[in-house]
């Protein structure tokens, strides 16, 4: 199984496409109990139960405390790939899934970011903006530490949600903005930013589209563009969950500046900003900057350097 010509298509113009039967719903079924209890402890019927009761939701953050940061650990389980959980851990595992991701990148050598569980929790959420034009953003920082080029194809990277249960509208299934990863550059450049961020207000890009839903059923997985603006939306209904298990894969050529476990994430960014800034473009590179006259660099992206780090001379790099 691969992708249909119109699947392809609308992930090309869109920035994203939804696989609806991609896993077996038995196959949701066990991987949602075993993601369930990393986050509550017991299922989340059992979770409501004491809300009820008690008219009090614990939170199920999640805590990091590693020094390069990933998702974290809740007090029952952990969070981060690979969990311990071979129900969840065997996602990966799908030749399936692994192929179509391949053809989103247009490549076969693919290379691993990240993967992690994400759970929303409608009783304890609060990962939503007040207003629904606030929140919109780019993920590409997560991963990255090199700006959104106006380009998508080339250096953008992919982020995948597996659905592990139905999400319906009112289980507040995550806004997209179809084609919007054609725009982030020129966008996060106009609000001030680069690698990724928030934009302040929707209503001030009349040139971005309608978003839209990703609501879609159990087995089902979301596939987009590092590069695609988009947000969390309250709950409608606040005794549902939204429980996905989420894998980011790069493109192996650009694998060496596109990865979780690299010195811009975390903490480490304090030191590394000013360093990079200073030292030699020989030296950057074996950190993974593409070395100078690199169809990376362009006219949009010299301007996005020049935000993203200001003391840094950018001369050696205009080839």
């Amino acid at each position: 199984m691969s992708l249909t010509s119109k699947e392809y298509e609308a992930f090309c113009r869109d920035g994203y496409v939804l696989v609806e039967g991609l896993f077996d719903p038995a196959q949701m079924a066990e991987a949602l109990a075993d993601m369930e209890h990393i986050f509550y402890g017991c299922s989340f019927g059992e979770y409501l139960n004491v809300f009820d009761k008690t008219g009090t939701a614990a939170s199920i953050e999640p805590t990091v405390k590693n020094p390069v940061a990933h998702y974290g650990d809740t007090v029952h389980g952990r969070t981060q790939f690979p969990t311990g959980s071979s129900a969840l851990d065997s996602l990966i595992e799908n030749e399936t899934y692994l192929d179509i991701i391949a053809e989103c990148l247009d490549t076969d050598a693919i290379s691993y970011c990240n993967a992690h569980l994400f759970m929303r929790s409608g009783p304890s959420d609060t990962r939503h903006a007040e207003h629904p034009w606030q929140g919109y953003h780019v993920d590409h920082g997560t991963n990255c530490y090199l700006p959104v080029n106006e380009s998508p194809g080339s250096y953008d990277y992919l982020n995948s949600m597996v659905y592990l249960h139905d999400v319906e509208e009112e289980g507040a299934p995550m806004h997209v903005i179809p084609g919007s990863h054609r725009q982030a550059g020129a966008v996060l450049l106009e609000v001030g930013q680069s690698v990724g961020g928030s934009i302040p207000d929707l209503r001030d890009f009349s040139e971005l589209g309608t978003p839209v839903s990703t609501a879609a059923s159990a087995g089902s997985v979301l596939l987009y563009s590092s590069y695609l603006i988009h947000a969390a939306v309250p709950f409608k209904d606040k005794r549902q969950q939204r429980a996905c298990w989420t894998l980011s894969l790069a493109r192996e050529a650009t694998s060496r500046w596109t990865k979780l476990a690299n010195p811009w994430s975390g903490p480490e960014r304090q030191h590394f900003q000013p360093f990079w800034e200073q030292t030699t473009p020989r030296v950057r590179s074996i950190f993974g900057w593409p070395p100078p006259g690199h169809d990376y660099y362009t006219e949009a992206t010299f301007k996005s350097l020049a935000l993203n780090y200001p003391e840094m001379d950018l001369s050696p790099y205009r080839l």
